[in-house]
């Protein structure tokens, strides 16, 4: 391990559930590198949802001195002892849910090796701290539904961070035909991952048939939508989405974004050579308090990430 570590950081803490006023920047103690973590020096941490209901108490109480934050990249600060493939210095990724060392809106984060990915050399580091929990999620939700190249899939609420990274996997990596629903305001963005066709939820006009779903988002219109399901097509959708969609004689799949080694290998194998043009809004460290108040007020194109260095 490097001895050249600062013994304190800054970190955003939550002493107890509230408004984003009640996110607070302060000194902490430098979290602990066990023999099977890496210690990672922040750049970004993403910003997503879920964190604003973790702060507003909507997954219950929260514990005094709460770190949020699941997801982010930055390089490697230090090496557990029974840690290899990471050297001091390597540009890395990361999605640690439920992390007991501390979450990711913070100068450095000690989480798990085997959930740590180095960036690909073509990938943005600002776009490789929006798309660990996103992509994983988007990628694990194509798996389940077992997305093949020239289906057609539809996304449901595309522009988003899971369903932009549902868009440009299943269009880009796997070759899949995309039709991807989002406000008129997304469509070029959609088009631009890789998007066959975007529509606005509320149209009445498509006519196309789709061979699978992903739902990263319900509404209104989306039964509707789950009719153009071809017979047998099955729909999926991430735990957490509510109510949860649910179309008559077709299978509705739940799932997780996955969190291990083989997932991260396969998702890196997935992006290749490739660059993802994933949209990131980019906040200040010190704004992190504005940054919720923007992922509450909904309708985020691609993802929100707080700048920590």
């Amino acid at each position: 391990m490097s001895t050249a570590l600062p013994e304190t950081m800054l970190a955003v803490v939550l002493d107890g559930a509230g408004p984003p006023e009640a996110l607070d920047i302060r000194t902490v103690p430098l979290p602990a590198v066990p023999s099977d973590h890496v210690l990672i020096a922040l750049d970004y941490a993403s910003v997503g949802s879920w964190d604003a209901k973790l702060r507003s108490g909507d997954w219950g109480d929260v514990k005094p001195g709460t770190v949020p934050g699941v997801d982010g990249s930055g390089r490697i600060a230090a090496v557990g002892d029974g840690v290899e493939g990471f050297n001091a210095g390597d540009r890395v990724y990361s999605y640690s849910y439920g992390n007991d060392r501390g979450g990711f809106y913070a100068e450095y984060v000690s989480v798990p090796a085997n959930l740590v990915a180095h960036v690909p050399a073509q990938i943005d580091q600002a776009v490789a701290g929006a798309m660990p929990c996103a992509g994983l999620t988007a990628h694990s939700g194509l798996r389940a539904l077992e997305v093949e190249r020239e289906e057609s899939l539809l996304v449901f609420g595309a522009s988003g961070g899971v369903g932009s990274m549902a868009v440009w996997l299943a269009a880009r990596a796997i070759g899949a035909s995309v039709t991807g629903t989002a406000k008129p305001d997304a469509f070029d963005y959609l088009l631009k991952l890789g998007a066959a066709y975007a529509v606005e939820p509320q149209d009445s006009q498509f006519k196309h048939g789709f061979d699978a779903a992903l739902f990263t988002t319900n509404g209104d219109t989306s039964n509707r939508w789950g009719a153009h399901l071809h017979r047998g097509a099955a729909l999926a959708y991430p735990n957490g989405v509510e109510p949860e969609p649910q179309v008559p004689n077709h299978e509705a799949i739940a799932f997780d974004g996955e969190m291990s080694r083989a997932a991260l290998d396969e998702f890196n194998k997935a992006i290749g050579t490739q660059t993802i043009p994933l949209n990131v809004d980019v906040y200040p460290f010190d704004r992190v308090v504005d940054a919720h108040r923007r992922i509450e007020a909904g309708h985020v194109i691609g993802k929100i990430v707080l700048q920590i260095r």
